[in-house]
């Protein structure tokens, strides 16, 4: 009886044991899952353009942990870290989760997106001019007038508060940029900013224009250009995306150029301007590629050249305004991306020009865009 007894016993004790075992291996299974870090920003503020970068470092992760962030119930990422770039200025809540059969973890941030624009929006002073106040950048192209009168960097320099002295971009793709003291606003409706050249009926220069705000707000022309669209950017002999190469010929002869089309030619010399064509000041000393967007107008070489004007868009060209303003009225609702998609801008702090086509006109040499100033339109009076 007594050996029954210890049998039964030391049973129940086995049972109790492996209870106990079970417990303890069931307890080794599960830790919570935690965040490395207790604490966190909860409040955070970017502008539109920026992406935003949360990692989250959990310990104790189990193999079947789900994640997921979430706004205003759409699911932006089931990855553990998230890359987010917001479309529009807004504020929203963000979640993020981390699900397990056993746990979850979660937390939630209140993301601020801020449109560059209020932030580093220059309104206009008492103090302020309508005319450019820096001439950030000179780059022209090769051309009769470059290394001598309207071609140096400090004919370009004149620009500065000014609407009567010239400065020439030579020929395609030569370029100037030039910045104001405040941000020339996007009036609806209306045209927004002049730019004087010396454009005839019968002789037009066409060149382009690209803008850009200042959505960093450091002051430097380094945030994305637009172009602004013109009459001939449908046509289909226009071509974007179009690069030529110049090439220093080391002295007063033609200049050779070869473009992104395997199309060779040069920009030609001529007796009245001695000097080398090419430009002699900028960094690229020996050749120097330029990047835009090429259009054709028509050119008649019977009797007198004669440049017809394009339409409208383009600066140097007597179009329909430039008989009343001496310059073309640019529209900052015509500015469109790389892929030539429209573009909504409240506003610009910086402007590109750039001759526009390349043309040889006989007797009067390349065609090659000049301008003499630039306005705010709308302190004009």
């Amino acid at each position: 009886m007594q050996h029954k007894n210890t049998i039964k016993l030391l049973f129940l004790a086995g049972i109790i044991m492996l209870s106990a075992s079970c417990a303890n291996d069931d307890d080794t299974a599960f830790t919570p899952m935690e965040f490395t870090t207790p604490t966190y920003e909860t409040n955070l503020e970017l502008l539109l353009g920026d992406t935003l970068k949360l990692n989250q470092e959990i310990l104790n992760l189990p193999e079947n942990v789900q994640f997921k962030w979430t706004t205003e119930d759409t699911v932006l990422s089931k990855l553990q870290n998230l890359e987010y770039t917001p479309k529009q200025a807004k504020t929203f809540e963000l979640t993020f989760k981390a699900l397990s059969d056993l746990d979850s973890i979660s937390r939630t941030y209140q993301i601020k997106v801020n449109d560059p624009y209020d932030v580093y929006y220059r309104p206009k002073s008492s103090e302020s001019s309508p005319l450019i106040s820096q001439l950030l950048a000179y780059n022209p192209a090769p051309g009769q007038f470059i290394n001598s009168s309207f071609g140096t960097p400090e004919d370009a320099q004149k620009l500065i508060g000014s609407t009567t002295n010239t400065i020439s971009l030579g020929a395609w793709g030569g370029s100037i940029l030039v910045g104001f003291d405040h941000t020339i606003e996007n009036v609806a409706d209306a045209k927004d900013f002049l730019v004087y050249g010396n454009a005839f009926n019968g002789l037009s220069e066409p060149g382009i224009v690209q803008v850009s705000f200042d959505a960093n707000g450091n002051g430097l022309a380094d945030d994305t250009f637009y172009e602004l669209r013109g009459s001939a950017h449908a046509d289909a002999a226009t071509l974007t995306n179009y690069t030529t190469t110049y090439t220093n010929p080391g002295m007063h002869a033609d200049v050779p150029w070869l473009d992104s089309s395997n199309t060779a030619g040069s920009v030609a010399v001529n007796s009245y301007h001695p000097q080398n064509f090419y430009p002699l000041f900028i960094t690229e000393l020996e050749e120097v590629s330029y990047t835009g967007t090429r259009v054709f107008p028509v050119v008649s070489n019977s009797g007198f050249t004669n440049i017809a004007a394009l339409e409208w868009g383009y600066v140097d060209n007597y179009d329909a305004d430039y008989a009343t303003y001496k310059g073309n009225l640019l529209d900052i609702d015509q500015a469109i991306d790389a892929d030539g998609n429209s573009v909504n801008l409240r506003g610009i702090d910086f402007i590109r020009i750039y001759t526009g086509a390349q043309v040889n006109a006989g007797a009067l040499g390349e065609l090659s865009t000049e301008i003499r100033g630039i306005a705010d339109f709308s302190m004009l009076e």
